[in-house]
């Protein structure tokens, strides 16, 4: 690389991308020393390829020295915008909130990009989640608050913070109060696919193969194991990252608990996991309507993939904050 090369261009971390965003500017991909163009400017980067950035170990993307303030900007627009949407949804008094939300996703991301777990990030990502925690509980109405501080745009990130709120918004819901237990939920939430970002690109962009089927199996122990390698992670949140796919009735994965083998708080992520993909499934159907399939399909379960007890008061807090229902 010349040094042309270098002041021509300038890194932008992934992590402040937003997905599925017309982008303002041409971006480029740094490959064998040569910046390659990418995307033009007025294209979009799907959130499919976004999220398989992660599994390719790429950190960054760039641009044109002579775009940096005109994207920059660009990605302070996105961010006001994603955090106002859900502002006028709970109130300018919860902004501090939505803004902490962000943080944390942005967060995710750097933490899944890493080729390693990095200590440090981990811990600057637990200092977060306990200020984010204690906010919240200082919030009036704080269980049905955190309920609304999900974002559908397919990213992994955002899903893993969408799983982390639902699940604290559950346990709280269901009487677990206790600050060390929600930050272990909320943590062992957002790392529950960290295994899935792991997975080589060629394996993830070609389901149906063996080797596909193998990774997917084998991505909660993959995730646990580095989560259980790192002084500052818990047991309780390698165990949560372990069986979020395991099933009440057995037939999950990878090591077919059943019952009461499964670690309850497990259990409570496993719920918020399939109620954000769901909402996933049923994201071309109107806001409520999409809330209500698929509470209806976690109503149906019948102890399948969770303790009855816990689909029945589930199912009751996940209609009150919605599906739109009285109390």
């Amino acid at each position: 690389m010349n040094d042309k090369e270098e002041i021509k261009f300038a890194p932008v971390p992934l992590s402040k991308l937003h997905p599925n965003e017309e982008l303002c500017s041409d971006i480029y991909l740094r490959i064998n020393e040569k910046y390659i163009k990418y995307k033009n400017e007025g294209e979009i980067l799907p959130s499919e390829k976004y999220n398989l950035f992660l599994n390719k170990d790429v950190k960054e993307i760039y641009i044109s020295i002579s775009d940096v303030q005109k994207f920059m900007d660009w990605m302070v627009g996105l961010k006001e915008r994603a955090v106002n949407i859900i502002v006028d949804d709970i109130g300018e008094e919860h902004r501090h909130l939505v803004e902490a939300r962000e943080e944390i996703s942005e967060i995710v991301y750097e933490v899944f990009a890493d080729k390693e777990m990095d200590s440090a990030l981990v811990e600057h990502l637990k200092n977060n989640i306990e200020s984010f925690i204690n906010k919240a509980q200082a919030t009036k109405e704080s269980k049905m608050i955190i309920a609304k501080l999900v974002k559908h745009n397919n990213s992994l990130a955002d899903h893993s913070v969408n799983v982390a709120n639902i699940a604290i918004y559950l346990a709280m819901a269901l009487g677990h109060g206790h600050q060390f237990v929600l930050e272990n939920i909320y943590l062992g939430a957002l790392l529950h696919d960290y295994g899935k970002a792991k997975i080589p690109a060629n394996v993830l962009e070609n389901p149906g193969t063996h080797l596909y089927s193998q990774a997917i199996q084998f991505h909660p122990i993959k995730g646990a194991k580095v989560a259980r390698q790192m002084d500052n992670i818990k047991d309780q949140v390698a165990t949560i990252v372990e069986q979020h796919h395991e099933q009440y009735d057995g037939k999950g994965f990878p090591n077919n608990l059943k019952g009461e083998e499964i670690y309850d708080l497990s259990q409570i992520v496993a719920l918020a996991n399939r109620f954000d993909n769901l909402c996933d499934e049923n994201a071309k159907k109107s806001e409520i309507e999409k809330f209500r399939a698929s509470i209806k399909a976690i109503e149906y379960d019948r102890g399948k993939l969770f303790n009855p007890d816990l689909i029945k008061r589930s199912v009751t807090a996940l209609k009150l904050s919605y599906g739109g229902y009285e109390k």
